[in-house]
């Protein structure tokens, strides 16, 4: 896979998850307030009850990048590829890990 793959990678050990999982989420992107608002946009599409007043934001040393981290909840496997999908289809966001 290069650098400029935003495809979600399937080649996790899948079998070795278990639902419902706790997950800390953590996406990077350009600083910039249209970047909160998509992730926010995406995770409540895929998390009705999601409160995007719980993304922690951190601004990288120079201030062009920001680092969002959220805690989520996923209850099923197709639930996280549908998550990531979102996610890399989304400009704003360079990386989600």
């Amino acid at each position: 896979m290069t650098l400029l793959d935003r495809t979600p990678s399937r080649e996790l050990r899948e079998d070795l998850w278990v639902f419902p999982m706790d997950y800390p989420i953590k996406l990077i992107g350009e600083a910039h307030e249209d970047l909160h608002v998509a992730v926010v946009e995406i995770m409540v599409k895929h998390f009705p009850d999601f409160d995007g007043t719980s993304i922690k934001v951190q601004p990288s040393r120079t201030g062009k990048y920001h680092s969002l981290t959220a805690q989520i909840t996923f209850v099923e496997l197709e639930q996280v590829h549908a998550l990531y999908a979102d996610l890399a289809a989304c400009p704003l966001i360079k990386t989600a890990l």
